[in-house]
């Protein structure tokens, strides 16, 4: 007789009430089977294995996520998901401790169970002596043909980009961070068959506690990438992971450790986006190929300075706006033939002449308009400096017929480029071509609160109010949805909604001047006077120290019944070429005036026809 073989070490536990079983990846509670996380049971049973040493957090982590890189916080999260499950009390402990916030351990007495009963049977044995064959032939050819990563569990047709974190020792590269979501967003929504949710949807989860499983349904994402950036001693660790949100399983995930420079760079943000689409399955078209190969720029300062004016671009408040100014003004400084860096400018001075920003126009367009063909100069196929140039000539300019010239050269460039052009069409009554287009763009992106923002305008300007109303509502995050949703619901004969959406508006931003002004305008609708004159003073006392668009005081004007201050703010507004003026053919705020001389004496000033 053989030599009894030596004893496994057992791969079945008993802690507590807890029966945990590593083969089969199950943790059960008197029979009862628990829904644990892969990550979650990675942890569980790290701590189970190791019991009743503590494990250090940096221990844990490696255990847990392997390669990847993730903060302390994450897994302080993951923590808390599995004490959830557990339904375990951090106070009063049952199962682990944190020890003196350097790891967790631990605390009850751990169990080695037997494994499960065997069948001694010929047959039984001759059965398994055939499954374990067949196994060691797949096993042979898994070993030939595996993939480096999981499948997803079913087919991906959603995806979301979670905010990157930034976990350089100084946290001051947010903005880099950000600048990867950003450059992976824009590479993702070339591939076809995949929804790639915007960054505003995203925006709210930067920091928070749900999971992403919790998260991916909230904002109805089948997938979910996170990663982190960490800056230091001249090189820049990229960590990407790419997670199915159903079953909270890896996918794919990756590091990438290189010297800092803008190729590195570059380089990381193809491989990436190569990579996950590799892992769905799907066909990616490298940006590299369409540019030649060409760099925005070889000049890291140039680079930095130009993802941080992008941040602060996307911020839209007047002080962002003006920051960015100063951050792309010194990316063009340090490379003169930094296309891009030219056209995100045009797009900062822009934002600066309207509502966001405080500037006068006639401070604002010209710079942007300067920047605009600057750009075009240096690179006439990119899609955002024409698209830039034909707002500046429609906001501004009213040259209409260049406009749309080159609304038509953008769409050329880039298909989906249509919300310029979309409002565009608008101010020119053309509602057909211009929803056209807009429903074009939310077939595309149908969970981007950007373009249902812009689709709730187009509605409401086409006097589809019902349509604007439900637009707005899934607009809902982004700093526009609640005008949007106000001013449908006025044309919709519901006062009171409005108001509720203003007041929340003014809550949020402070008394800024649109603030301001929508509110009065609504509280002067619902006969709301003294409130409505409260607001008004407001308003005009901050005109009289900084630039508010005459438009929006015209606005209030004009709900008040007071027609003759409203014509004549109107009129400044045109003489200042304010933006808000090229809606007037389409503004509710001048129902019921259109047969005023004085509004067709607008409408030639303006060029309209």
């Amino acid at each position: 007789m053989g030599e009894h073989p030596a004893t496994a070490p057992s791969r079945r536990f008993r802690v507590d009430d807890l029966e945990i079983d590593l083969d089969s990846e199950s943790v059960r509670r008197n029979g009862v089977l628990l829904d644990l996380p892969d990550l979650s049971f990675r942890l569980l049973a790290t701590l189970v294995q190791r019991a009743p040493e503590r494990v250090t957090k940096d221990e844990l982590i490696r255990e847990v996520w392997d390669e990847v890189v993730v903060s302390d916080e994450t897994l302080a999260q993951r923590v808390r998901l599995l004490r959830q499950v557990l339904g375990e009390d951090s106070q009063n402990p049952r199962y682990f401790t944190s020890v003196r916030g350097r790891g967790y351990r631990l605390i009850c007495k751990v169990d080695a169970l037997p494994p499960k009963e065997q069948i001694a049977s010929n047959r039984i044995r001759w059965v398994a002596f055939a499954g374990i064959a067949a196994a060691a032939v797949m096993a042979i050819w898994f070993g030939m043909h595996k993939p480096q990563d999981q499948a997803p569990s079913t087919v991906l047709n959603s995806i979301a980009v979670l905010p990157f974190t930034d976990l350089s020792a100084d946290q001051g590269n947010r903005h880099f961070a950000d600048g990867m979501q950003e450059e992976l967003l824009t590479r993702l929504t070339q591939l076809d068959n995949l929804d790639v949710l915007s960054r505003t949807s995203v925006e709210r989860y930067r920091t928070t506690n749900l999971d992403l499983p919790e998260i991916a349904r909230q904002i109805g994402a089948d997938a979910v990438i996170e990663g982190s950036v960490r800056i230091a001693d001249g090189r820049v660790r990229i960590t990407v992971q790419l997670i199915d949100a159903v079953t909270d399983r890896h996918i794919w995930a990756e590091n990438f450790d290189r010297e800092l420079s803008v190729a590195n760079i570059i380089d990381i943000q193809e491989e990436v986006a190569e990579q996950i689409a590799a892992a769905l399955r799907l066909e990616y078209k490298s940006r590299l190929a369409t540019t030649q190969g060409r760099l925005p720029t070889d000049n890291l300062q140039a680079y930095e300075a130009y993802l941080l004016g992008r941040y602060h671009t996307f911020q839209q408040t007047p002080r962002d706006l003006e920051q960015a100014v100063t951050d792309l003004e010194r990316a063009t400084a340090l490379d003169a033939q930094f296309a891009e860096a030219y056209a995100s400018l045009g797009w900062a001075y822009s934002f600066l002449g309207t509502a966001y920003g405080r500037r006068a126009p006639r401070d604002a367009y010209p710079k942007a308009r300067a920047a605009a063909l600057r750009a075009l100069a240096l690179d006439g196929e990119l899609a955002d400096a024409r698209s830039l140039y034909a707002d500046i000539l429609t906001w501004y300019d009213w040259d209409f017929v260049a406009a749309e010239r080159e609304y038509e050269r953008t769409m050329e460039l880039d298909p989906l480029n249509v919300l310029g052009y979309a409002l565009f069409l608008s101010t020119q009554r053309r509602h057909d071509q211009a929803i056209e287009l807009i429903e074009k763009r939310v077939a595309a992106n149908p969970n981007d609160p950007y373009v249902f923002v812009n689709a709730g305008w187009r509605y409401l300007n086409a006097g589809q109010t019902d349509r604007a109303i439900a637009a707005a509502t899934r607009a809902q995050g982004h700093p526009d949805a609640n005008s949007v949703l106000g001013f449908s619901s006025i044309a919709a004969g519901d006062i009171d909604r409005a108001i509720t959406a203003f007041e929340a508006d003014l809550d949020r931003f402070g008394s800024n001047p649109l603030q301001l002004s929508n509110l009065a305008y609504a509280y002067f609708k619902a006969g709301r006077r003294a409130e409505g004159k409260a607001l008004l003073g407001e308003l005009l006392a901050t005109s009289a120290d900084a630039y508010v668009s005459p438009a929006l005081i015209a606005a209030v004007y004009f709900a008040a019944g007071d027609t003759d201050n409203g014509f004549a703010m109107l009129d400044q507004a045109v003489s200042v070429r304010a933006r808000e003026v090229i809606f007037i053919q389409v503004s509710q705020m001048l129902a019921g005036y259109r047969q005023d001389p004085r509004y067709a004496a607008l409408i030639r000033k303006i060029g309209f026809h």
